[in-house]
């Protein structure tokens, strides 16, 4: 990749101390690389959004196709495993290229995203998907009221989010998948349904939020115009129509193997894998920036059957990136038995003292935080990516790599070098630090933190950890 040297001027807006990110800043000085060919539309859903398979959900977390495939031509590994896998682009290429790939992905709207694509491109069979649509639709466009039982399962978060004709629809749609047998079919109908709700509901997705129409019969303190809001018959046909078109060039890029697929956290299944197991990782964790996915895919979540405990289960069990998350400290030394490895993720969590340093600031101007539990996020982020990176380098075997995708992020105008600590994690893990690729274009800081402490342009980067040799 290109070199330019990148240089950060690093204060405290607050007055507080900067020693340790500085100090930090310093030893990781020489690897950061500013790679002019690196842009957002290349580190995130952008430069999937109109591909075939991926541009069926639009599903922002997540990087395109085009770097995932660039890093495997990098390191030319045998097997890739991708721990926060999104929908699925990781495994979904390395499987298309005849690599053992894994994906974990605990937000089930992701997971079955990924299968749908990975079976429309291995062993699908477009006569029996043509006729299934073909009836799919004639239901939905009956006039034949569902059984009570098939009916959108609304939570708070998604009452009244369609017009009535939509829900009666819905629930014809998902009547009819209830019959489907065949696996692959059912798969791929129930994402070709779960992928329109948004755009013929009175939402819309809007970073961290579900923002409402003014037409929805809600009260609500602020209100959008949505524009045209689609028939589900409407939007389903052309969801329908796309899967058909993109089933041969599915095959093509990724029908050699299917990938394995896991669902659940990686804090819970990284550590039933085994030594040694992957020559590369590529991933891309929640970034610490308070984004709550099960409030932004609520639509989808309901779709599958998630009820209002199930919505706080898997928010709690997600890596701490919102204010709602609690400390999983505890949990952590429970399911590991208090291990040596667990004891080393916390014990470099507890030394990070550029955390400290910011995370003491904060707490002196706690009066002044948006909300207070930021502080409490941004301890936890940090202890479980800890444990998270530790396991990387028991699972990676030696010489193998780890590329990883983050932002860093900023509070009451205190930035967070995630990506210097996240390496200095790597480097105690039994990694080497090789290079952090940053973005010739960062991410700027909130209007709110703008207005209070002028823009300040963050970090966005890309990792390259080399396990060392043993």
């Amino acid at each position: 990749m290109p070199n330019g040297r990148f240089t950060n001027h690093i204060e405290s807006p607050n007055g507080g101390s900067v020693n340790e990110r500085r100090s930090l800043h310093e030893r990781f000085r020489s690897r950061l690389i500013v790679d002019p060919t690196l842009t957002r539309k290349a580190v995130s859903y952008q430069g999937n959004r109109d591909l075939p398979g991926f541009r069926w959900l639009k599903y922002k977390e997540s990087f395109s196709r085009g770097l995932v495939e660039r890093l495997i031509d990098d390191v030319q590994p045998d097997s890739v495993l991708d721990p926060f896998s999104g929908m699925g682009t990781t495994p979904l290429i390395a499987a298309g290229r005849g690599l053992r790939a894994t994906g974990i992905e605990i937000m089930p709207v992701g997971v079955i995203a990924g299968k749908a694509v990975a079976r429309a491109a291995n062993g699908f069979h477009s006569d029996a998907y043509s006729s299934a649509a073909k009836s799919l639709i004639e239901h939905v466009k009956s006039y034949k009221k569902a059984a009570e039982q098939h009916a959108f399962p609304h939570v708070r978060i998604t009452q009244a989010a369609f017009p009535q004709e939509t829900e009666l629809e819905i629930a014809r749609a998902r009547e009819f998948i209830a019959t489907i047998d065949d696996i692959t079919i059912k798969t791929v109908m129930n994402l070709a349904c779960m992928s329109i709700l948004e755009s013929v509901s009175y939402t819309r997705k809007d970073g961290q939020y579900l923002r409402w129409d003014y037409r929805a019969d809600r009260k609500l303190r602020s209100r959008i115009h949505k524009g045209k809001i689609l028939r589900f018959q409407e939007a389903l046909y052309t969801r329908l129509e796309e899967i058909k078109e993109d089933v041969e060039p599915l095959k093509e890029l990724y029908g050699r193997s299917m990938p394995t697929f896991l669902t659940g956290s990686s804090l819970q299944l990284l550590r039933k894998i085994a030594d040694n197991a992957f020559d590369m990782v590529i991933t891309s964790p929640p970034y610490a920036n308070r984004y709550d996915y099960t409030r932004t895919y609520a639509l989808e979540l309901a779709w599958l059957g998630y009820g209002q405990d199930d919505f706080k289960t898997l928010r709690q069990q997600m890596l701490s990136a919102t204010v709602e998350n609690k400390p999983k400290r505890e949990w952590l030394q429970q399911i590991y038995s208090n291990s040596d490895l667990i004891a080393a993720a916390l014990g470099m969590s507890d030394a990070q003292n550029a955390i400290h340093e910011v995370v003491d600031i904060l707490r002196d101007h706690s009066s002044e935080l948006g909300n207070p539990h930021v502080i409490r996020l941004i301890e936890g982020y940090f202890l479980e990516m800890a444990v998270i990176v530790a396991e990387l380098g028991r699972i990676v075997r030696p010489g193998g790599t780890v590329f990883m995708v983050n932002d860093n992020v900023q509070y009451h105008g205190e930035e967070i070098p995630v990506d210097l600590v996240l390496s200095d994690f790597a480097e105690q893990s039994g990694f080497r630090c090789e290079r952090i690729w940053v973005l010739p274009r960062g991410k700027g800081n909130s209007s709110q933190q703008m207005g209070r402490f002028g823009r300040r342009e963050l970090r966005k980067c890309v990792y390259k950890w080399v396990r060392c040799d043993v």
